[in-house]
């Protein structure tokens, strides 16, 4: 079984120019290097890595990798029962692929110096937890692991390790450069490590080339619990005393081929060569481009130089920024300066100490070289705080405080929370990022981490849930405003039906001049104080309008309906049935009401007592009073209570008769009784 990291990789491009990959880590010191790794194929799974440490040797530096596909949540590798979370801060390099499913490939690493140091060990029992309810496709998928280890008594020896920050498809070039000079006398060893390239017997193989020298196609499996061909190629060493050895199923000769990843290259490089290009070209390429694409994640190269070892360090001046902020650098020990982040941008990224500015939490990787033109790497880590994720939130009831705003952040982080209004004023703070009972308003949501502060400024929109409504008594036909709802003069009770309001105003208005005939404040409650009833005189088209709202007038919602009622152009009287004479000036006369006075020619009211004798005459003739009578509605004082001798009437029951004639020549009797109190 062969063990070792792969990465999957995809492109975009044909093109078939030499590519600069990333240069990793790169170091000179005497002792010997070994790595390998293993796949799952189906993301979760164990494995048993067995890799060579000389004894009396001590670590020098250790790496672990993985990479993961799509969006899996974190997760913790297993090694020998110590959980190793992947920190996705450590991220490498992120590539696609042709399977949509696959992408993003992203690499990460892990430094395991320390660990090693304390569990000093030569084999690895690793695991991948179960991931469940991920797309086909994602999960954390590779385990490799490489190990440079000091011992005074081996001879000097080189390492390189690049990763793959391309997408190529089908056809991948990669050039290797800034190397150590290459004493080709001795093995050059070059390990390869790949995911997902199938087997060779389906055509679904890479031809490999050094300087365009063929190695072999390459293809098949590395891989434990494997269910398929396509868990990738893996080159399985260790190299020391001048001396490679293979590990796994992997050979330590020229050439590669099936799922043996590692090659002896020295015959393929001049001496002192300091770069050589690498090529893998898909076996259907050009034509019938494979599904499964962009497959190689990692290369090594050991070897023996004639540079000697010298010491080199990177620094920063502080190791946790704020995002948009910038941070110095600094590097010693070479004459030639090369820094490298795939998230950064630099002032000058060829200075000892240059100004860097990372999007995200980085890894620095500067390439140090010196006057022999011998080469070395340094890494420094530079912790970029972040503002939250993402805010949301929920809508408000238009006129209540029901809305909210949620911060969606790592969990992990110790966020500190400051919502302001639109003016910048304070309302409230917390170290959750969720403030309820908002109402609608743009607010300012401040959050705090780490003496950085971050600014967005959200929206509460409101939902406007009030419906206008009302019904009328008698019944109005809404849907044919020209029939009549009956003839002037009328009394028409307006019923008010809104929801989710609690604040009215009516009005109405006579069409078509928009004649405002009733206006009436605003009022609360559904009650029948809310509701509308109005006594129309006069015929007409009138148009009902009632506005609705929730605690503010902007929560509003306005029904109008029309209602046509019939003009009468004939004479009505309203006679009440009790007056009271006591000279308080309330309801001291008889008083009729007279409705389309204009339409009259005479009027005559007699009063009579109960035995029959009449007490009290009243007039109204042509010339008169008639003329003067211009309201549509005129009250006319009949009787004070007083007899017409001139005494005061007694309490009782008296009988009227008023008689009437039109001008169209009717003459109308009516008989009644009102009666007296004092």
């Amino acid at each position: 079984m062969r063990f070792l990291l792969i990465i999957v990789i995809i492109v975009g491009s044909f093109s078939i120019k030499s590519f600069s990959q990333t240069l990793f880590y790169q170091d000179v010191f005497y002792g010997g290097v070994t790595a390998g790794g293993f796949s799952t194929e189906q993301g979760s799974g164990a494995g048993v890595l067995n890799l060579y440490i000389e004894p009396g040797s001590t670590i020098r530096k250790a790496y672990l990798f993985s990479y993961r596909a799509g969006f899996p949540s974190n997760s913790s590798l297993i090694v020998n029962g110590v959980p190793f979370l992947i920190d996705t801060t450590n991220i490498l390099m992120s590539v696609s692929h042709a399977n949509s499913n696959f992408t993003p490939i992203n690499l990460y690493y892990e430094d395991i110096t320390t660990y090693l140091t304390n569990n000093f060990t030569n084999t690895f029992n690793i695991t991948i937890p179960n991931q469940t309810g991920l797309p086909i496709g994602w999960g954390w998928s590779t385990v490799f692991i490489f190990i440079e280890y000091n011992n005074s008594a081996l001879p000097k020896i080189a390492t390189s390790l690049w990763v793959n920050d391309k997408n190529f498809v089908g056809n991948e070039f990669y050039n290797y450069y800034n190397l150590m000079p290459i004493d080709n006398s001795n093995p050059v060893s070059f390990s390869l490590y790949s995911d997902r390239t199938v087997d060779t017997i389906f055509s679904e193989g890479y031809h490999s080339y050094i300087n365009s020298n063929l190695l072999g196609v390459i293809g098949g499996s590395d891989a434990v619990n494997s269910l398929w061909s396509g868990a990738g190629v893996k080159g399985h060493f260790y190299y020391q005393n001048n001396m490679l050895f293979g590990l796994d199923d992997d050979t330590p000769d020229s050439l590669m081929g099936g799922s043996d990843g590692l090659a002896d290259i020295k015959s393929y490089i001049n001496n002192n060569d300091t770069s050589f290009d690498f090529q893998l070209t898909h076996q259907k390429y050009p034509n019938n481009l494979p599904g499964r694409t962009n497959v190689n994640l990692a290369e090594i190269i050991t070897y023996t130089t004639p540079c000697d070892t010298f010491s080199t360090t990177a620094t920063a001046l502080q190791d946790t920024i704020c995002l948009d902020n910038s941070v110095q650098l600094n590097a010693t020990g070479g004459s030639i300066y090369n820094w490298y982040s795939p998230f950064s941008t630099f002032n000058d990224s060829t200075l000892a100490n240059p100004m860097a500015s990372p999007l995200q939490t980085t890894t620095y990787i500067v390439t140090i070289k010196n006057d022999s033109g011998c080469a070395k790497t340094e890494h420094v880590k530079i912790w970029v705080t972040q503002p939250i994720d993402s805010i949301t939130t929920t809508p408000t009831i238009c006129g209540n405080a029901t809305g909210s705003i949620t911060a969606h952040y790592n969990t992990n982080a110790n966020y500190s929370f400051t919502l302001y209004d639109n003016n910048f004023n304070p309302l409230t703070n917390n170290t959750t990022g969720v403030f309820n009972q908002l109402p609608e308003e743009i607010y300012i949501v401040e959050n705090t981490l780490h003496n950085c502060t971050f600014y967005d400024t959200i929206t509460v929109n409101a939902i406007n849930n009030v419906i206008a409504n009302f019904y009328s008594f008698p019944q109005a036909p809404w849907n044919n405003p020209n029939q009549p709802l009956g003839k002037a003069p009328m009394e028409v009770s307006f019923f008010n039906t809104s929801q989710n309001a609690n604040t009215y105003l009516w009005s109405i208005t006579q069409q078509p001049n928009n004649d405002t005939i009733v206006e009436i404040p605003n009022c609360t409650g559904i009650t029948s104080s809310c509701g509308l009833q109005h006594f129309f005189t006069e015929g007409g088209t009138f148009e009902v309008c009632l506005i609705a709202y929730n605690n503010q007038p902007q929560c509003a919602d306005t029904v109008c309906k029309t209602i046509f009622i019939d003009a009468n152009e004939n004479v009505s009287v309203f006679i009440p049935n009790v007056f009271t004479p006591n000279g308080d000036n309330e309801n001291d006369n008889f008083i009729i009401q007279l409705i389309g006075a204009e339409y009259l020619e005479s009027l005559e009211v007699a009063i009579f007592n109960r035995w029959g004798q009449q007490i009290s005459n009243y007039k109204l003739e042509i010339g008169n009073s008639i003329s003067n009578l211009e309201s549509p509605i005129s009250n006319l004082t009949i009787w004070n209570g007083t007899t017409t001798a001139g005494n005061k009437a007694s309490e009782g029951t008296y009988f009227y008769i008023i008689s009437y004639t039109t001008k169209a020549g009717e003459t109308v009797t009516e008989k009644g009784t009102v009666s007296l109190l004092r």
